[in-house]
């Protein structure tokens, strides 16, 4: 899913529509002042990238909600008309500013979560509420790859299903053909399936984790998915991206993949629309689901000195096993990814991003 970039490529549309309606209520709602600021920032930062980092997660309703499922930093550079998407895996294992004096290691899709709760007693000022947690997480991603996040924009499930369906669907390009037999049901996390209490105790002896989990069937739906274009609404591509065990294209990495095509499909469809009906409406259904700091007037700004986004090249990096990273396990026993040259050691990861962002 890439759910931030929606937010971009959205962005995006609104803004080249809003010039194209002439909506006055919306126009009206803009800082020109501001729309200075930024074209002025842009025009002395010369030839400067643009970097987001785009966050998907569960939100209200799902166990560790603030969790990013995904991870995208997104390099944008208006002078090659390139955009390089880098999907981070969530499992990496990576320092987090938990406290002041020292930071902790923690898979990198809890720190937008420590920087949202704010019961830590020792985590810095800087790093609470919303804007904290953006700016938490935003240094984390400066202190493992080197590169300064500009914006950040978190968006949740529903917000992910409500804008795909704003944009009327999208098309996606399915990469693999593949069965889920097991994709949660929300709200049947606790469901006993009609099991008997002997028969409760009885799979709790035989099995654990998530083989336990699979004999309650009940939980579960069946998805799948055929090779090729294939119309989507916003639930059937969250369950396109967040599906995760099925034999032909399940775990993390084959998600990263299928993330990699709903960006596609998205971008095409938001670039692909001329106008909006009702632009009001829609930029307060966008404001009420995405966390972000990216402002209206930094993309008008953006927009005015780079008009043309039609035709820009997107390339999708992977950070994966083939690679720069290894397989691991914590001194708790949890799975993680870490860089193969083992410890805190990025150089590798950061060159082959670099070398990858600019390869043909």
């Amino acid at each position: 899913m890439s759910l931030g970039l929606l937010s971009f490529w959205l962005t995006v549309s609104i803004f080249n529509s809003s010039k194209k309606v002439g909506d006055k209520t919306f126009s009206e709602s803009i800082d020109q002042a501001k729309v200075n600021q930024f074209s002025e920032l842009l025009d002395n930062a010369g030839d400067k990238t643009v970097n987001l980092l785009l966050l998907g997660y569960g939100g209200a309703g799902h166990d560790g909600g603030y969790l990013t499922d995904v991870i995208k930093l997104v390099n944008i550079d208006p002078n090659t008309h390139r955009i390089n998407v880098i999907s981070i895996p969530r499992d990496l294992w990576v320092p987090v500013p938990v406290r002041s004096d020292q930071p902790e290691w923690q898979k990198i899709n809890a720190a937008y979560a420590v920087g949202m709760d704010d019961n830590y007693p020792l985590k810095q000022t800087q790093y609470r509420g919303g804007d904290g947690a953006r700016r938490l997480i935003a240094d984390v991603i400066f202190d493992v790859f080197g590169i300064t996040v500009d914006y950040v924009a978190a968006v949740d499930f529903t917000g992910f299903e409500n804008l795909v369906d704003r944009l009327g669907g999208i098309d996606v390009n399915v990469p693999v053909s593949f069965t889920d037999q097991f994709y949660p049901i929300k709200g049947r996390e606790n469901d006993l399936c009609n099991m008997s209490p002997d028969k409760i105790v009885e799979v709790h002896q035989k099995y654990t984790g998530f083989e336990l989990e699979k004999q309650f069937e009940c939980r579960y739906e069946r998805l799948e998915f055929a090779q090729g274009p294939t119309k989507m609404n916003g639930e059937t591509a969250l369950k396109f991206v967040r599906s995760r065990h099925s034999g032909e294209h399940g775990g993390d990495f084959a998600r990263a993949a299928r993330q990699a095509a709903v960006l596609e499909g998205i971008k095409n469809k938001a670039l692909s629309l001329k106008a909006l009906a009702n632009l009001p409406e829609f930029w307060a259904i966008y404001k009420n689901y995405v966390s972000t700091d990216l402002t209206a007037e930094a993309v008008l700004a953006f927009l005015a000195k780079y008009p043309d986004v039609s035709n820009y090249e997107v390339k999708n990096i992977l950070l994966t096993t083939d690679n720069v990273l290894q397989h691991l396990t914590s001194s708790s026993g949890a799975y993680i990814l870490s860089p193969k040259a083992g410890g805190n050691n990025w150089i590798e990861v950061q060159d082959y991003i670099l070398r990858e962002s600019y390869a043909q």
